[in-house]
């Protein structure tokens, strides 16, 4: 099996619509105004400038953005989850929320007036916290359906803030539609991060809640007075990779960087959209077991698809052996480079990298000795058994 399947994207048109505007300047500002409002539990993670390893790949600079040192759920979707959690409360107080902060929501008032909600996910692990974290933060109950062969850690990070979990023996997207259509039943408060079913309204959320991710790179990046070339956005059902996405094409259109998707070869339905090239996401179906389980989803968000068919350069599907090699290389960097404890779904894209500039497809990606790429790596060991069995004991070693 080849270890990277590259498709370009004949899609690309660089239009601008109604679903990159969710991410402007002016709605950017406004999320990250909101997770500013935190205080303590909002915190700007670094983006780290890892110079020997992008002389070691043969490029100019390579910058990760390391979350997990986003507070203390070390995975970007404590954003999301805070943003998508406040802004259901706020439709129901029939608010803005740029007319609140965020202890205006955790108040006995606010309480009072909305009384007793259940806030329910569909989760691979780091959504289902983030959702049941802010929903615990704002004195509310939250309850989790999660795929068959969840691990015990993901499972316990859930309870441990409250949250009720449910491991069923379903895949991420049968876990989506049970959740939606129990949601309906017993009036719960679904917040799922696509729009394939449910609220698309409540996904929106859930996207735009990331976009303080991206912008935070965006600043940083200024601040080292660097502009990337490519950036490579791992791609579950597409929403923080068209969040991020939107972001910087709001912040450098009409002169963006190269976009990519990366995707683990068992779920890759972006993959294989391009691939079908008709301008109709594709789905995929079946356990989708990768040991990437943040990025084994089947059904494409239909907002981030309309983002990302219009802006991504290429679609890339990748062999499991990659993101266990990301994980080896920033746990145990280079000299000069700092340390990143990054989890399978984080390191997907260290790992392409080092694969790709060793093969003919890096000039089909234009990637050279001019090239400053961004890459998010975009969780911690949040499960630490797998997290020392790939990175101490050589796991998913391609040699």
């Amino acid at each position: 099996m080849d270890k990277i399947r590259y498709c370009k994207n004949q899609m690309k048109s660089d239009l601008l619509n109604e679903a990159t505007e969710l991410f402007s300047k002016e709605n950017t500002k406004k999320i990250e105004a909101f997770h500013k409002s935190m205080g303590e539990l909002y915190n700007v993670t670094p983006l780290e400038r890892l110079k020997g390893l992008a002389n070691h790949l043969g490029i100019k600079e390579l910058l990760v953005k390391d979350e997990s040192k986003r507070g203390n759920l070390k995975a970007f979707k404590l954003l999301g989850g805070a943003y998508s959690v406040a802004s259901s409360i706020c439709k129901k107080l029939d608010l803005d929320i740029s007319e609140i902060d965020f202890d205006y929501l955790k108040s006995d008032e606010v309480k009072k007036k909305l009384g007793n909600l259940v806030f329910a996910a569909a989760s691979d692990g780091n959504h289902g916290k983030s959702v049941a974290w802010a929903a615990n933060e704002f004195n509310q109950e939250s309850i989790v359906y999660m795929p068959k062969g969840t691990v015990k850690d993901r499972v316990t990070a859930i309870e441990e803030l409250g949250g009720i979990v449910l491991v069923t023996d379903m895949n991420y997207d049968g876990c989506v539609s049970e959740v939606n259509r129990l949601g309906k039943e017993k009036g719960w408060e679904v917040i799922l991060d696509t729009a394939a079913e449910g609220d698309p309204e409540v996904a929106t959320w859930v996207m735009q809640g990331y976009a303080t991710m991206a912008y935070e790179a965006f600043n940083q990046l200024k601040e080292l007075n660097l502009k990337p070339t490519h950036i490579f956005l791992q791609a579950g059902v597409g929403s923080m990779a068209a969040s991020a996405m939107g972001v910087f094409i709001n912040h450098t259109y009409p002169n963006c960087p190269k976009f990519y998707t990366l995707e683990p070869h068992q779920a890759n339905c972006y993959y294989q959209s391009g691939m079908a090239n008709d301008y109709k996401p594709r789905s995929i179906e079946g356990d989708m077991d990768s040991i990437s389980a943040g990025l084994s989803c089947g059904v494409p968000n239909p907002i981030s698809w309309e983002v990302i068919r219009n802006f991504a350069d290429g679609f890339i599907s990748c062999d499991d052996t990659l993101a266990a090699n990301g994980m080896r290389i920033l746990g145990n960097p280079l000299p000069s480079d700092n340390s990143i404890t990054s989890g399978e779904s984080g390191s997907i894209g260290t790992g392409f990298m080092d694969s790709v500039m060793k093969d003919d497809l890096r000039n089909k990606l234009d990637l050279d000795e001019n090239s400053v790429v961004l890459l998010f790596s975009t969780e911690g060991d949040t499960d630490s058994v797998n997290y020392r069995d790939v990175v101490w004991y050589g796991k998913y070693n391609s040699k």
